[in-house]
């Protein structure tokens, strides 16, 4: 029931908009993510958590891949004017 729902709501969106912050990216979300990219939909991720950088991980490439643009910026100011200074120039 819960799957149904949410394939749902993914499939009705324009965008997906991924929050990635975490050890590594939450499951759902990658099958969000998934589920959106192969329907065309446009994916944005966003990353402010530095603890995978830490540890020298970077995104798997199967899921940096599915996104138009990545937002990493762990400098929560910075990161608003760069979102600011994307939409100012870009559609989502």
């Amino acid at each position: 029931m819960i799957f149904d729902k949410d394939c749902s709501e993914v499939l009705k969106a324009d965008i997906l908009f991924m929050n990635l912050d975490g050890r590594v990216p939450d499951e759902g979300a990658c099958v969000e993510l998934g589920l959106a990219y192969a329907n065309g939909k446009r994916c944005y991720g966003i990353k402010t958590d530095a603890r995978s950088v830490e540890l020298d991980l970077d995104l798997n490439p199967m899921i940096s891949e599915c996104f138009i643009e990545l937002f990493k910026n762990y400098d929560g100011d910075a990161l608003v004017e760069e979102l600011e200074k994307y939409l100012s120039e870009n559609e989502l």
